[in-house]
């Protein structure tokens, strides 16, 4: 044991050396603005930029230049880990809480209380591989920030970026049309909300994988289309202003649910190196999938993902938000898509609630999922009429799923391999409660305090192991202690993001 142990420590220095040698990869070719704007336009592209279009979408942004050696923090009954989270990040509107949340900062702990919050950051913070989904780049919500590339350096990690939308309104995107209001001063203010800088803004938003590993062999692979979020809202926002049946105010609101962008949902894939495992290479998949369609078009989307993988001979960890709501699109706030869209969002939602709300706005939608056994756990069995799941279908394609190898996801639950003693279904990877799984997503309306709370996100290991539930199988690289950090996210109002950060533990050896 001694002797291996010494092998990994080299492998580990000479890891660093790797780490610092690796080039950077130049950021995805950049689309001027006067070209994003024939992006936000009906009809046939020119051939010239539907190529630059194309080529955007299907590269990655790589920078193996982290300074930060592996944690592999010591787990009792583990041993040395490697501690994996994901976290849909809501487009990084509050990066210095996110950035200080993923580095344990002293920052954000003196202002949060309660032995919960101390562990769960020190737990985050040795996290050594990272899958974020909705992350910004060139934004006027973030402030233009290229999120992935700051955390990375903040963080002192390895990143891959991949792009899923280019966010083309021109409304609230380009600030090439005109927010009427019914008070002309306010009309005036929006507008200059709104407006971007064209020499700043580059409207990109993707999935990311942070890594203190070796990032290597990225590539995106684009799902199938479940919703069309250019032609589909264009002509939702057609229809609205063809209606003219409400007030300036009204009409507003519900136009600004509507998101026009270039792209569609895709997963971000990546080889880590990784020493102290067979093989010393492990596959990591950050996926988001859709949320404005039925959960038939979301297993679809998996088969997808699973098809790019199925190949692969090695341990592969898939997470991120899979949008398992149960319906067709996730329910939201005006607070909340005033905030994606306006700095001063407090003012501009009490002036929305004054207004009054259209039905067509989300704030009204009913609850997205069914309230009773398939909210707190869509892994549950489908029984038509008397019981309905119908994201089931997606959970059965992922345990029926092989790899060309013979391996298998792990859904083990075993009450003595993870922190809160659940035997049931992936307890092992994704943190049970007494009825179903922890939430992972929370739904808070401005009417009557009502608040709802889902599971959308999700971990999936493929360790060593050819069935996915025989507890007398290997625990090498197989998930453990899965947590869900809802104490933490919530430091602040309204949270970090509207998503809550999880973590699982592979272990490099047999555990006790």
């Amino acid at each position: 044991m001694k002797n291996r142990v010494s092998v990994i420590v080299l492998s580990l220095v000479a890891l660093s050396a790797t780490i610092a040698a690796e080039p950077a990869v130049a950021p995805p070719v950049a689309l001027r603005f006067d070209e994003l704007v024939a992006l936000s336009q009906k009809g046939v592209l020119d051939p010239a930029l539907e190529n630059k279009l194309k080529t955007v979408l299907e590269s990655t942004t790589v920078e193996n230049s982290g300074d930060d050696p592996p944690h592999r923090p010591l787990v009792p009954g583990l041993g040395r880990v490697l501690r994996i989270a994901a976290w849909n990040v809501n487009h990084g509107l509050n990066y210095d809480q996110i950035r200080m949340a993923l580095s344990g900062s002293d920052e954000l702990s003196r202002s949060a209380s309660g032995p919960s919050i101390q562990s769960q950051l020190r737990i985050l913070r040795d996290a050594d591989v990272i899958l974020l989904s909705e992350v910004d780049l060139g934004v006027k919500r973030t402030d233009y920030h290229d999120i992935a590339r700051e955390l990375a350096h903040a963080l002192g990690m390895n990143y891959a970026f991949g792009v899923e939308f280019i966010e083309v309104d021109r409304l609230e995107d380009l600030g090439l049309e005109t927010a009427k209001l019914d008070d002309p001063v306010l009309s005036r203010q929006m507008n200059d909300q709104l407006r971007p800088d064209p020499a700043l803004y580059r409207g990109l938003e993707g999935n990311v994988i942070l890594s203190r590993y070796p990032i290597r062999n990225t590539r995106i692979v684009r799902l199938p289309i479940c919703h069309d979020w250019f032609e589909t809202e264009l002509t939702a926002i057609s229809a609205l202003e063809k209606g003219k049946r409400m007030a300036a105010n009204k009409l507003f609101l519900a136009r600004i649910e509507k998101e026009v962008r270039r792209g569609g949902r895709m997963a971000l894939i990546a080889d880590l190196t990784i020493p102290g495992i067979p093989g010393e290479t492990a596959t990591v998949v950050s996926v988001h999938l859709e949320n404005k369609c039925k959960p038939g078009c979301r297993a679809e989307q998996m088969e997808a993902v699973l098809a790019a993988v199925r190949g692969i001979n090695h341990p592969v960890i898939l997470g991120g938000d899979f949008n398992t709501t149960g319906t067709d699109g996730t329910s939201t706030t005006i607070r909340r898509e005033l905030m994606q869209r306006v700095k001063n969002y407090e003012f501009w939602a009490m002036q929305a609630l004054k207004w009054g709300t259209p039905a067509g706005l989300p704030l009204l939608a009913s609850a997205p999922v069914t309230y009773f056994r398939t909210y707190k756990d869509p892994t549950s069995f489908n029984v038509p009429v008397v019981s309905g799941n119908k994201e089931a279908k997606l959970f059965r394609k992922l345990e029926g799923f092989r790899f060309a190898d013979g391996r298998a996801f792990d859904f083990r639950g075993d009450e003595d391999r993870n922190l809160h003693g659940r035997s049931r279904t992936l307890a092992n990877s994704n943190q049970r409660t007494g009825k179903g799984f922890e939430p992972t997503f929370t739904l808070k309306r401005d009417f009557g305090g009502l608040v709802g709370r889902y599971k959308l996100d999700w971990m999936f290991v493929s360790p060593f192991i050819t069935e996915t539930r025989r507890a007398d199988m290997s625990y090498i690289f197989a998930p453990h202690n899965p947590l869900t950090m809802r104490d933490l996210n919530n430091t602040i109002e309204d949270g970090i993001s509207d998503h809550v950060p999880i973590t699982v533990d592979l272990p490099f050896e047999e555990p006790e």
